[in-house]
C-alpha cells in the first residue's frame, strides 16, 4: 500500500478510475478490489455505489456481508462511498424535500452497513436536506461530504450557503469533498484527440480553450462560446461537447482550498494523466504542489482518493499504471519539506 508518513493525508483509489477496466471480462468487484490491493494502490478504497453495487440502494443482508467480506479480504480500508440524489427520479417533477431526504437516508444507512465512514453527495443536497440528515449521520457514525467539482467554486452561491451552514453547526459529520477538477491550470491534452475523433474541427477546440483560459466565472462564458462556435459552423451537439471543457475543468485558484477548511472530510484526487517532465512526473493540467501545500498547511490527514478521469477522453493508458504514477507523485510532494510561499 502507498503509506504516507504519520500526520499527512492518506492515499487511496476510487474504483471510478477503473471505469474502462471493469468492462473487461472477469473484472468484477472482487477482481478490481484484489488488483487495487496487489498493485498497492490503497490503503483507501472508494466506490461509486450505483456503479459498483448491483441492487443499490437496497442491498439485502447477504449482499452486504459479501461486499464487506470482499473489502476485508483485500486488506483495503473503506474510505468513502459516492451516493447520489437524483432530484428528477420521478417523471415530470422534482422530488419533494421529504422524498429527497428519504432517498439519501436509505443510502446513508446502506453506507453504514457496508462499513464506509463517509459518503459523497452532490451540491443538490442543500442546507435544508443536510440539516435534516445530520441526526442520522451522527447516529450511524457516517460523515456526509458535498463534492465541490468543476465548475463549482467556494464562492458559488450554493457552496457559500453550505459553508455558512457548516460554520454555524460546527459539526464533524457534515462537510466538503473538494475535487482537484475545481482548480485546473490547463485543459488536458487528451481533449484534442477526443475532439478529433468526434469530428470536431480543431479551430472549435482552440476557441474553447482560449475562452476557458480567460478570467471570469465559467458559466458566464457559455453565451460567448455558443455565439462564436455557431459562427464557425458548430451545431448544437458540437457546442454541447465543447461546453464539457468548461464543466469538467474548473479555474478556482488552488489557494482558495484553504477556505473549505476546517470542514473537509475527504478529497478527490482527480487527474487526467501523470507523465514525465523536466521536473519529474506531473499532471500538466493540475498544480499539485499548490494544492498539496494547502492540504499540509491545514493539517489534513484524511484520504485522497485518486480519481483518474482521462477515460472520458482516451483509452490509451492503463488506469492502474496512472494511479500508481499519481500515488508516487503525491507521496513525494506530501513528504517533501514545505515549500516557501511564492
Amino acid at each position: 500500500m502507498t503509506d504516507t508518513a504519520p500526520g499527512l493525508p492518506q492515499l487511496g483509489t476510487t474504483l471510478f478510475s477503473l471505469t474502462l477496466e471493469q468492462r473487461a471480462p472477469g473484472n468484477d468487484l472482487a477482481a478490481l478490489l484484489r488488483k487495487v490491493a496487489t498493485r498497492e494502490l490503497g490503503p483507501g478504497v472508494e466506490m461509486v455505489a450505483f456503479q459498483s453495487l448491483r441492487g443499490w440502494p437496497r442491498l439485502d443482508d447477504a449482499a452486504v456481508r459479501k461486499v464487506r467480506g470482499l473489502i476485508a479480504d483485500s486488506g483495503l480500508t473503506p474510505s468513502c462511498l459516492a451516493i447520489n440524489l437524483d432530484l428528477a427520479l420521478q417523471p415530470g417533477r422534482l422530488l419533494s424535500d421529504d422524498e429527497a431526504y428519504e432517498y439519501v437516508a436509505v443510502q446513508l444507512r446502506g453506507a453504514a452497513s457496508l462499513g464506509f465512514p463517509a459518503v459523497r453527495v452532490g451540491v443538490e443536497c442543500g442546507p435544508e436536506i443536510m440539516t435534516r440528515l445530520l441526526p442520522l449521520a451522527e447516529q450511524l457514525g457516517v460523515k456526509i461530504g458535498v463534492e465541490i467539482h468543476a465548475p463549482l467554486t467556494i464562492d458559488a452561491p450554493p457552496v457559500a450557503a453550505l459553508k455558512e451552514l457548516f460554520t454555524r453547526l460546527d459539526t464533524e459529520w457534515l462537510g466538503f469533498i473538494p475535487d482537484f477538477s475545481a482548480s485546473m491550470r490547463a485543459v488536458p491534452a487528451a481533449v484534442d484527440d477526443a475532439h478529433r475523433k468526434a469530428g470536431i474541427a480543431p479551430e472549435l477546440t482552440a476557441l474553447t480553450r482560449q475562452l476557458w483560459a480567460q478570467p471570469g466565472p465559467t458559466m458566464a462564458k457559455f453565451p460567448q462560446l455558443e455565439q462564436r462556435a455557431a459562427e464557425l459552423g458548430a451545431g448544437q451537439a458540437e457546442i454541447g461537447n465543447l461546453k464539457m471543457i468548461f464543466t469538467m475543468h474548473g479555474r478556482m485558484e488552488p489557494e482558495r482550498w484553504a477556505d473549505f477548511f476546517p470542514h473537509v472530510i475527504h478529497v478527490h484526487g482527480k487527474f487526467y494523466g501523470v507523465f514525465d517532465g523536466p521536473d519529474g512526473p506531473s499532471d500538466p493540467s493540475i498544480d499539485y504542489p499548490a494544492i498539496v501545500r494547502v492540504l499540509r498547511e491545514q493539517g489534513y490527514t484524511g484520504f485522497i482518493s485518486s480519481e483518474y478521469e482521462a477515460h472520458a477522453y482516451t483509452g490509451l493508458y492503463s488506469a492502474f499504471d496512472q494511479v500508481r504514477a499519481q500515488h508516487d507523485m503525491l507521496k513525494r510532494l506530501l513528504e517533501a519539506e514545505p515549500a516557501v510561499a511564492r
